[in-house]
């Protein structure tokens, strides 16, 4: 992923390189890992694309280091601009997966991607049981706090592997669906999919941003302990930063929990 390197060189680089950069790693994770290592294919392909991001994340957050600290900005731009260039990635890798999903043999569907799919295959979208609102905000608040140890412990590896790995389970396991289901309509997998994935995508979008905001925490934090005494200015800064951001975290966690224990199971109710 050097080749573009020479593109980030420019401090104003914009999402869209983000963007492209991303879709070109997902690919080449999910061919690579088939051909090296197809048995273990699903999960090779999301470690690659994980080992692809990480000069990006890392400029990215030499950039939000040097907006904050170096450039007299304010931080919630800084970490705005941050967290929407790390939203254009999620979603370009889950874009890539769901169009290998899409297009791949169906023969290969599976061996590609047989982790994420997991016992999904064959299922109608109307099949699929959304938890109350309790054992739905539970499951995402896990998430969140391995979200964030992650990221504590292994910095913008650890936020790549949990994004990678999240957005490929989103980008693969409806769009399988679509493929499999018996009561796809005339439309065809395609139709089916789009259907299935604007039932699904105000609460995948608003996971998303709590997941991001959380892993970058964890980052800010690991840098702050390792940078700076504990009791300090400076630390205290951090400190405060990180505290500000997971507490939005979660109150994104909380509004997703809501849309998708209600909302998502009314508009399959209302497309389907």
């Amino acid at each position: 992923m050097y080749i573009f390197d020479r593109f980030y060189r420019n401090p104003a680089f914009s999402n869209g390189l983000v963007l492209a950069e991303s879709v070109v790693a997902a690919a080449l994770g999910i061919g690579c890992g088939f051909l090296l290592f197809p048995a273990e294919a699903s999960l090779i392909g999301v470690f690659l694309v994980a080992f692809a991001q990480a000069r990006t994340v890392e400029l990215l957050l030499d950039r939000n280091r040097d907006e904050i600290w170096g450039g007299g900005g304010k931080a919630d731009t800084a970490n705005l601009r941050l967290t929407i260039s790390l939203l254009v990635m999620f979603l370009a890798i889950l874009g890539t997966y769901a169009a290998a999903t899409l297009l791949a043999p169906e023969s290969k569907v599976l061996v590609l991607f047989e982790r994420q799919i997991g016992g999904y295959g064959g299922h109608s979208i109307t099949d699929v049981r959304f938890d109350d609102l309790e054992g739905v905000l539970g499951h995402n608040l896990i998430v969140l706090a391995a979200c964030f140890l992650f990221s504590l412990l292994y910095r913008h590896g650890g936020m790549l592997l949990v994004l990678a790995w999240n957005a490929s389970v989103w980008g693969v396991v409806f769009p399988y669906i679509a493929r499999t289901a018996p009561d796809v309509a005339d439309g065809g997998p395609v139709v089916y999919f789009l259907k299935s994935f604007a039932c699904i995508f105000p609460h995948l979008l608003l996971e998303a941003c709590g997941y991001v905001l959380v892993a970058m925490a964890g980052v800010f934090l690991s840098k702050g302990l390792q940078k700076y005494e504990i009791g300090s200015p400076r630390f205290n800064q951090v400190g405060l930063a990180v505290l500000r951001i997971v507490l939005l975290s979660v109150l994104f966690l909380g509004v997703a929990s809501v849309v998708e224990a209600w909302v998502a199971p009314a508009l399959i109710r209302r497309l389907f």
